[in-house]
């Protein structure tokens, strides 16, 4: 179908394969040749040792993430670059792995350039069109292959090298071939690994990619569950089998790439033919013996605009590409390119579940004994420092589905001053930790004697100058017991918050990963060190950024004015909501009898029209 002659090296900016047998003008990028775990077997195809050939339809992929996350929340990193589509498709790599464990896989990307098919739309000008409302043909000209496609969105361009530097790290090698699509390179890659006995699974939502389906190649959809489509179930979603998809869409016709196909001939009456003259060329032959007008003279309009259709709408197997399957050997991840990667994208999650962290170490925790050791901590504090102090929370204990549901909420319900709008715990705090420098904290009890009195009188202390991560919230745990804190000049929450509004959590555990790649226990006194830690850290940014007037001046003091709203409460005038509660009950019931008479006209009138019928069927 296409031209095969041999063409220049894809000028991408992807390092070369030094690999001798791959084609000259493909572009890869070099995977570790570490084995990698071994195939399950849930595909059930009895590939044995050989192992799965996983092809990606790469840019189909990540317009599909693109355009997903467009109907979300944007994510964006701090210095503004946009990083949804890169986290979806991400996500889809880290799936793709842990599914299926591929032993080899691949990449592909189009490479930019115009391409045989450009070449060939270049000698079509004119096609014809269909108006459905006069039912004639029209001639219209023909802008070229793929016209009606708009450019790549500028937010998605950018993210595309950052997709390109993820794969790298993944260690998954990219290929492309220039003046041909990726779905060419696939289809050739796909044709000679099956040809080999190896078993193909082309990683797509495309429904082009069906035409390519075998007994050795099938496709895989991620979106939609991991479904696997073999020739049954192309022929379930088609309404044809693999080998006559080219023939449905060459009637058919595709908007998207502007390939005319048969005007007035839709996605119906286009299965209905090829079902019942089996190929495109027989219903071109036989098109007098087609009864629908509209079908009929579409068919004898339209021969070369149709034929023409077919061949754009065809994937090229014969592709100058080597099948160099080594090349594709999948490789453990480059740990530290990910981690360099998802640092400066910004993604904590995907640091904190793929990359291992670093715990706190070398550190003096310990337990108050008496008021003098609270005494020596305060002391200790220098010239400039602060005490830290971290109070324990006891929330109450939600189901595990609950628990989840409610991190979400909160997730998505934060405060503008970073914090999520919680209520007061149920059981008051225990205990309260302090810390007056980097790797030493103590725990008090604060019901513990001399020692917690000490405390109480030092947290009341407004010249001691204090560091409190969520001091909303733990204004909220300390007032039930009569203990009011004074003297906090930090919180490293809304500190976090004014540098990384972005982030949708500012939890102590979230802000210790993402500034210090630390992994916290959740012990105490850890809490009130890295809280201290943090303020010393964080301030500085926040000066240098500027924003310093804006957290004194606005978001600390709004903190306690919070607080006591949030205690106080909203009154409520229950003598009107009990008012308004019984008009709507009113309202609710004229329009329940509304709703039931037009179901019973509906359905008195359905009645006699049925009967009418079967009078007049008698």
């Amino acid at each position: 179908m296409s031209p095969r002659s041999k063409s220049s090296l894809a000028k991408t900016p992807i390092p070369a394969l030094a690999k001798k047998d791959v084609a000259s003008n493909v572009s890869t990028v070099p995977g570790k040749s570490t084995p990698a775990a071994s195939v399950g077997t849930c595909l059930g195809d009895g590939s044995g040792s050989e192992g799965r050939i996983f092809l990606i339809d790469t840019m189909s992929f990540i317009f599909r993430a693109y355009h997903a996350m467009a109907r979300q929340r944007p994510m964006s990193t701090r210095t503004g670059l946009p990083t949804a589509a890169i986290y979806v498709f991400v996500n889809m790599l880290r799936k793709l792995r842990d599914d299926f464990s591929p032993h080899y896989l691949a990449a592909v990307f189009d490479v930019a350039g115009r391409t045989f098919r450009d070449e060939q739309a270049d000698s079509v000008t004119s096609i014809r069109k269909f108006d459905i409302k006069t039912q004639t043909f029209t001639e219209i000209e023909y802008k070229g292959y793929k016209a009606n496609r708009k450019e790549m969105p500028e937010d998605l361009a950018q993210q595309v090298p950052y997709i390109r530097r993820a794969l790298d790290a993944y260690r998954i090698p990219m290929l492309g071939v220039t003046r041909f699509e990726a779905d060419d390179v696939i289809g050739t890659l796909a044709r000679k690994a099956a040809e080999a006995g190896r078993p193909v699974y082309i990683v797509s939502s495309d429904k082009d990619m069906m035409q390519l389906v075998n007994d050795k190649v099938h496709i895989l959809n991620p979106p939609k569950d991991n479904l696997i489509c073999d020739a049954a179930k192309v022929e379930e979603i088609l309404g044809v089998p693999p080998e006559r998809v080219i023939d449905v869409m060459a009637l058919r016709g595709d908007s998207i790439d502007n390939i005319p196909g048969a005007p007035g001939i839709g996605d119906k009456g286009s299965v209905e033919i090829i079902k019942r003259f089996g190929s495109v060329e027989a219903a071109l032959e036989r098109a007098a013996e087609v009864e629908r007008k509209s079908y009929r003279e579409s068919l004898q309009n339209n021969r070369d605009t149709i034929l023409f259709s077919k061949s754009m709408a065809t994937i090229d197997t014969n592709v100058p590409v080597e099948l160099d399957v080594d090349s594709m050997r999948a490789g453990e991840p480059d740990m530290d390119a990910l981690r360099a990667l998802f640092t400066e994208l910004e993604f904590t999650s995907l640091l904190k579940e793929l990359l291992p962290v670093v715990e706190v170490s070398e550190t003096h925790y310990r337990e108050a004994s008496s008021a003098a050791d609270v005494s020596d901590v305060v002391k200790s504090i220098s010239a400039n420092g602060v005490l830290a102090i971290a109070v324990e929370h006891e929330d109450p204990v939600l189901p595990a589905e609950e628990a989840s549901e409610e991190e979400g909420k909160q997730e998505e319900q934060l405060s503008f001053l970073g914090g999520a709008m919680n209520a007061a715990p149920v059981r008051a705090p225990r205990r309260m930790a302090i810390s007056a420098a980097a790797g030493s904290a103590t725990v008090v009890k604060i019901d513990s004697g001399e020692a917690g009195v000490k405390l109480r009188e030092i947290v009341a202390d407004d010249t001691v100058t204090k560091a409190i991560h969520d001091y909303k919230a733990a204004q909220h745990a300390l007032a039930p017991i009569g203990i009011s804190v004074a003297g906090v000049r930090h919180d490293p929450m809304l500190y976090s918050y004014l540098l990384d509004p972005t982030y949708s959590s500012h939890e102590l555990a979230e802000v210790a990963l993402r500034r210090f790649n630390l992994k916290l226990a959740g012990d105490l006194a850890e809490s009130a060190d890295i809280a201290g830690r943090l303020t010393a850290s964080l301030r500085n940014e926040v000066e240098q950024a500027g924003l310093s007037k804006i957290y004194e001046e606005i978001d600390l003091p709004l903190v306690s004015v919070l607080t006591r709203m949030e205690q106080a409460g909203v009154k409520i005038d229950t003598a009107a909501l009990a008012k308004m509660s019984v008009e709507l009950e009113r309202e609710i019931e004229a329009k329940e009898k509304e709703v039931h008479a037009v179901a019973a006209w509906s359905s008195m009138s359905a009645r006699q029209s049925n009967s009418g019928m079967c009078c007049s069927i008698a």
